[in-house]
Order: structure tokens, then C-alpha cells, then sequence
């Protein structure tokens, strides 16, 4: 954007040249004139090169971070998935004699899958530098809940795993152009409060 600004400047410098009040001294200045004029359009050529070469890197990263994102919520969906069943089974062959050990020694025993890629995509530059703040804030704190909930808070683990699908399909839509910025926090608070009123 910087360059764009730059070069409108250039050129609107350059008009001065043309104002018929300066031919005049366009005339008497010939070469200098030229010079100029040669100089700021050489200035422009680069400039809007630059700008081009720019904002092609930056779509490059979008849509490898799309893509991206498209992993990090199979990874996620595919955990949250194994993590219903472990749940589900649980619940079926423990209804009726749940004591609090045997809850805790079923879960550590067969803890919840913890989603290590999305660990690995949170220290890649790629998917910090582009990802949304909120959406970045977000994933951070639902990764270290789950961390600690997966062999002792089963139930927060799952609540926290969802949420982490819905960030990542949100940003995504995001990313895309589906929706603001705007929409993409105020659709992570509400889902954030919905979820805490259910935990409630």
C-alpha cells in the first residue's frame, strides 16, 4: 500500500512538469526535465513491481495457510471423533459403579487423544504471522486446557477440542473472505460464552 501511495506522489510531482505556467521553464530546462522524468518513471516501474511481487507473496501465504488450516481441522475433527468414542465407551461400561478412581484410572489409562499437530502448526511462522490474533489467542489457551484436561477432565478436554474445531473453521471462513474480521470475533465470543454457560 505504501508503494502504491508513493508512486500516486510521483506522479502527481511529475504533473508539474505539464502545467502550462512551467512550460516555460520545461523548455529552457529541457534535459533536466527529461532527466527527472525519466528518473521518476524508472522509480515507478520499480515501485509498482514491488508492490505486485508483494501482494502475490501475501496471497501465496493465505492460501497456504487455508490450506493449512484445512489439515489442522481433520487433525482436530478426527481427534474430537476418537475422543466421543473413548467417552462413549467409558459411559456405557461404567454407569452405575463410577467412583472417582475408576474415572480417573479409565483416563489415564486410555487418555484422550491430544491433537499434537496443531502444537506443531502453532510454532510454524507461516501459521502465527497470518492467523488472526484472536483466533491465535484462542487456539492457545483451548491447546494448554487440553493439555492439562485430557487424562483428568475429560469432559473439558471435549468441550475445549470442539472449540478448537469451530476457531479453525471460523478462521478459515475468514481467510477465504467469507466473513470481517469483526464477524470472526464476535462468532469465537459468543461460541466461547455458549460454551461456558454449558460447562456452568
Amino acid at each position: 500500500m505504501a508503494y502504491l501511495i508513493t508512486t500516486a506522489i510521483l506522479i502527481a510531482c511529475c504533473m508539474v512538469f505539464f502545467i502550462p505556467s512551467m512550460r516555460q521553464f520545461t523548455k529552457e530546462n529541457e534535459l533536466v526535465s527529461n532527466f527527472a522524468l525519466t528518473m521518476v518513471a524508472t522509480l515507478i516501474g520499480v515501485l509498482l513491481a514491488i508492490a505486485i511481487s508483494n501482494y502475490d507473496e501475501d496471497e501465496k501465504e493465505r492460501r497456504d495457510l487455508i490450506k493449512l488450516l484445512h489439515a489442522a481441522k481433520a487433525v482436530a475433527t478426527e481427534s474430537l471423533e476418537y475422543s466421543q468414542a473413548v467417552m462413549a465407551f467409558y459411559q456405557s461400561n461404567e454407569a452405575g459403579s463410577e467412583t472417582k478412581y475408576s474415572k480417573q484410572q479409565f483416563f489415564k489409562d486410555n487418555p484422550l487423544p491430544y491433537p499434537e499437530y496443531l502444537d506443531a502448526l502453532m510454532s510454524q511462522q507461516l501459521f502465527i504471522k497470518n492467523l488472526s490474533q484472536e483466533s491465535l489467542t484462542e487456539l492457545s489457551e483451548s491447546l494448554i486446557l487440553m493439555k492439562r484436561a485430557n487424562t483428568h477432565r475429560p469432559h473439558l478436554f471435549l468441550s475445549s477440542l470442539s472449540f478448537v474445531l469451530y476457531v479453525l473453521e471460523q478462521e478459515q471462513r475468514y481467510q477465504k473472505g467469507e466473513i470481517s474480521l469483526h464477524e470472526l470475533e464476535k462468532a469465537l465470543r459468543e461460541r466461547e460464552a455458549q460454551l461456558e454457560e454449558e460447562g456452568n
